[in-house]
């Protein structure tokens, strides 16, 4: 069966994210990338660093997915956090950000010179124990890419001892309402599957959203073995598990999810998971996603995120099922 994997989300992808996750979707998720860890703060002893290399709730389903610009803080990175265990090290190729893209980082790694990049990869890979997968998620490139030459960086990638590809199949400066280049991320698919044979894990990530959704995208590029999921999964936490059933083919329970005591959760979880510096904004850029689950999510957000701390956020939610009560149990999207 096709896996499942949660998306590196800067300031969602965290410990107490993962939790709620866990909880409404146990053992559904196969992969849960981290947030970007930045490798120079990280080993530079920053500190709040601490609080991106949480491992739980399932620390062997963890992947590290790490940023920098600079080949040698993020291979010194990678061998200190390959020793908190998880499947292995990602790096991240894929990130269009500016101010990511100006350190030299994400997506500019694919814009760099080749030889640059390759020299990267391989300190990486060596400071990565042997027994741990090294990963790269990436998107096509740059608006003039080309499919040959993002055929001949795969093979580059793997020379290197990439045995992980996620593909966003957009271009750097592509926005989420433009539509992923499907047939292009197939076209590499079926070069890579020929060439590699299964030695290679394609994923494919973007516009799951439900089942329906996925197997949209399954058909579109039906040699892709892992489905990466982010926004979609923050907004319902309990997605994972209901995709899973879905692909194996089993009932699934179309029970209701309380909605407050998905709140109360992700609250508990946060202050146990976090820093009290993050609480707010982690909070808020959670309840951003989980808010459009109702009629008047603007409103209901609006409420949330002016809340001055977490309890009063909770209270926000509280209020707005004491007037809207129909809306406070969700059913399954099945």
């Amino acid at each position: 069966m096709s896996k499942l994997l949660f998306a590196p989300m800067a300031t969602l992808s965290h410990e107490a994210m993962r939790r709620i996750i866990e909880h409404y979707s146990p053992s559904a998720c196969g992969e849960y990338y981290t947030e970007m860890i930045q490798a120079t703060t990280f080993i530079g002893g920053g500190k709040f660093e601490q609080f991106y290399v949480r491992p739980g709730p399932c620390p062997e389903r963890v992947v590290w997915q790490l940023t920098c610009g600079k080949a040698e803080p993020m291979a010194e990175a990678a061998k200190i956090i390959s020793g908190y265990g998880g499947i292995g090290i990602d790096i991240n190729m894929g990130c269009c950000a500016p101010e990511i893209v100006r350190q030299g980082a994400g997506i500019a790694w694919m814009l760099k010179e080749r030889a640059e990049t390759q020299a990267m990869l391989a300190l990486v890979r060596k400071a990565v124990p042997e027994n741990m997968r090294l990963s790269v998620k990436m998107r096509l490139g740059d608006e003039d890419y080309k499919l040959d030459e993002l055929c001949t960086f795969t093979d580059m990638l793997v020379s290197e001892g990439v045995s992980q590809i996620v593909l966003h199949p957009r271009t750097r400066k592509a926005k989420f309402k433009r539509p992923p280049h499907w047939s292009d991320a197939e076209a590499l698919f079926e070069y890579v599957a020929k060439k590699y044979g299964s030695s290679i894990c394609l994923c494919i990530n973007g516009d799951i959203a439900d089942f329906q959704s996925l197997c949209s995208v399954q058909k579109a590029v039906p040699l892709a073995q892992g489905f990466m999921i982010g926004r979609a999964a923050v907004q319902k936490p309990w997605l994972f598990g209901d995709i899973a059933a879905r692909l194996a083919e089993k009932a699934c329970d179309a029970g209701q999810i309380d909605s407050l005591e998905v709140v109360s959760l992700f609250i508990e979880n946060l202050m146990e998971c976090q820093p009290e510096e993050f609480w707010l904004s982690r909070a808020q850029r959670f309840f951003s996603y989980f808010c459009k689950n109702f009629s008047f999510a603007n409103y209901l957000f609006t409420q949330v995120n002016n809340a001055k701390d977490l309890p009063s956020m909770k209270h926000e939610f509280e209020s707005y099922f004491e007037k809207m009560p129909g809306e406070r149990f969700l059913k399954h999207s099945l």
